[in-house]
């Protein structure tokens, strides 16, 4: 009757070596599976030479013997463990799917990537930084969102590596492993190792949801899984209460800015000093963002008409702003000390090419870094219940601006807006001096109701 078949394969090691091997040369040894007569091979790391290799050791599964010194016990141990392993995936996928075995399927469990899954073995962060680099190529995200996407697929692998919640490997994770439970584990992780706000772990699940959304269209995903996943950002509550409507939490107050004047006024770190010129300077060119400031030349002003006249980095398009006289005795200071050089401000190198965006993000980084850490320590010092930065200096000029009865158009022109849509969804709520004066101005045209 012969032999029934085996349902599944079971792998040996063989050592990849001709008929006429050298004595002295090392061979690699192969994992070894055979399946309809066709042979599937997955080379190893192990080398030795033909001495030194027992084919008919551990049950014919072959072995490495103990001349091959101190070495042999681990790797004999390392490569059954192996073979141990995939033999049990392939019983473990037999049971699931009877009779369905392919060449295909033990390929792909050789490679650690088994293609019998729904998602193909595809590791999901490399999936995310695949679709990140396309949307880069095609203009879609820019520079600043493709790095921020890869820095935030770097914290979700030190995550996986923490929280030991990695599948094939302690930082990675095949694309059909992704949970909504996989996900709320992340967030409190956030919340509590990183310390990070609500806001930026939305941030860091934009890349996360977007992967998982294109998985699901690529149908390597259940589109049930992808559709509570996507339910997954953090709802910002709003509160209602008295302090949070008068306080806004990244804007300066005119009497936070004076004590911010008053700080510099007696601030005896040269350094620091400079930083708050910067800032400074910032709020008062009309809220320039900092990479304008950092990559600032002197070529850019012009001091007959006290304009400064610039391609924005952020929008690529040149922006007129009008100088007032502290932007300008900022400037004919930084004049004297840095005559002869190319940026006003000391923040980059003068050999920086400003075409080259993989450069300048790093420079921008690095400056912005290095400027709100000293930023944020003279806010500590001062009392401000947020953290002093750049980006404070941009939000403070919108705020006084629309305080003192600019227009919503004008505002939105001054920051290098695109539109006023931006500038009113970023800008609207923080108009409560502006809208009291406009409606105080109506008691002239309405004589009150008389009660009756």
């Amino acid at each position: 009757m012969g032999r029934p078949k085996r349902i599944y394969p079971l792998g040996k090691y063989r050592l990849r070596a001709p008929k006429d091997a050298e004595k002295d040369k090392t061979y690699p040894v192969e994992l070894e599976y055979t399946w309809n007569r066709q042979i599937i091979r997955k080379t190893t790391n192990v080398f030795v030479k033909v001495a030194d290799w027992n084919q008919n050791g551990n049950q014919g599964r072959g072995e490495i013997r103990v001349s091959h010194g101190n070495e042999a016990k681990r790797l004999n141990q390392l490569l059954l463990a192996r073979v141990e392993r995939i033999d049990s995936l392939l019983a473990e996928y037999n049971e699931k799917h009877p009779n369905q075995i392919t060449v295909d399927v033990i390929s792909g469990f050789l490679a650690d990537k088994p293609l019998a899954r729904r998602d193909q073995g595809k590791d999901f962060v490399e999936f995310t930084l695949e679709r990140l680099a396309s949307d880069y190529s095609r203009n879609r995200i820019g520079r600043s969102r493709y790095e921020n996407g890869k820095s935030c697929m770097n914290i979700f692998q030190t995550f996986l590596r923490a929280t030991k919640q990695g599948t094939y490997r302690p930082d990675s994770i095949f694309v059909g492993d992704m949970t909504p439970e996989l996900l709320d584990s992340y967030i409190e992780w956030r919340r509590e190792i990183k310390q990070n706000s609500d806001a930026t772990i939305n941030h860091s699940l934009t890349p996360i949801l977007k992967a998982c959304a294109y998985a699901c269209e690529m149908n390597i995903m259940e589109p049930a899984i992808n559709a509570r996943i996507q339910d997954m950002r953090i709802v910002t509550k709003v509160s209602l209460s008295e302090e949070e409507n008068e306080f806004d939490g990244k804007s300066l107050t005119k009497e936070q800015m004076l004590a911010l004047l008053e700080y510099y006024r007696t601030c005896m770190e040269p350094r620091r000093k400079e930083f708050l010129e910067m800032f400074f300077f910032a709020f008062h060119a009309c809220g320039l963002r900092v990479v304008d400031v950092m990559t600032l030349q002197w070529k850019h002003i012009d001091f007959a008409r006290n304009e400064l006249r610039k391609v924005m980095i952020k929008t690529n398009k040149r922006h007129v702003i009008p100088l007032t006289e502290p932007a300008l005795h900022i400037l004919q200071q930084w004049q004297e000390k840095r005559e002869g050089c190319k940026y006003v401000f000391n923040l980059v190198k003068e050999s920086l090419d400003l075409d080259d965006a993989e450069a300048l993000y790093k420079a921008r980084n690095n400056a912005t870094k290095c400027i709100n850490q000293s930023l944020a320590v003279v806010g500590e010092q001062i009392g401000l219940p947020f953290s002093l930065s750049m980006h404070v200096a941009r939000h403070s000029f919108a705020v006084f601006a629309l305080n003192k009865g600019l227009s919503m158009s004008v505002v939105s022109r001054l920051l290098g807006h695109g539109s006023t849509d931006v500038t009113e969804k970023v800008y609207a709520r923080f108009l409560p001096e502006t809208l009291s004066a406009e409606v105080a101005r109506l008691k002239e045209e309405f004589t009150p109701l008389e009660i009756i």
